[in-house]
């Protein structure tokens, strides 16, 4: 019975199998840790598009914001490049209200026919690499206009 055994009592080549064993989990987890590097960084890179698509948007309400006046009924903001991000959008006119108050001129007292507020709806489209792109929409009044 002793003698079956002897033959896996030499143990020549154990340290190679070792080693080979060891170069293989090592290559595993090389290979699970640059992939998760590489997903890392595309996350990475989606957030900072994401986030400057939204700032385009914003830059197109901005300029919505600066068109406004109390002639305008729709307006289309153009399509303006800024490196890799482009914006547009639009500014529509969604009615008026009145409300009785002080005028802002000096010395002219309480109106009682009221002023007129304009209100407007803005709508901005940032778009950016990698087909990033959110929108924004606000509502802004003009005002006060006396009647």
């Amino acid at each position: 019975m002793r003698g079956r055994w002897h033959c896996f009592t030499d143990q020549r080549g154990m340290a190679t199998m070792v080693a080979i064993s060891i170069m293989v989990l090592l290559l595993v987890a090389g290979v699970f840790l640059v992939r998760a590097s590489s997903t890392e960084g595309d996350i990475a890179y989606g957030s900072m598009w994401a986030e400057g698509s939204f700032f385009a948007a914003d830059a197109a309400i901005n300029v919505g914001l600066d068109t406004m006046a109390p002639n305008i009924t729709s307006s289309t903001i153009p399509s303006t490049t800024l490196g890799s991000f482009a914006y547009s959008g639009t500014v529509n006119f969604s009615g008026a209200t009145r409300q009785p108050g002080y005028s802002l001129g000096a010395g002219t007292g309480y109106n009682t026919s009221g002023f007129a507020f304009y209100n407007y709806n803005l709508a901005g489209t940032g778009t950016g690499p990698r087909n990033a792109q959110r929108q924004v929409d606000a509502v802004a009044t003009w005002g006060p206009i006396a009647q």
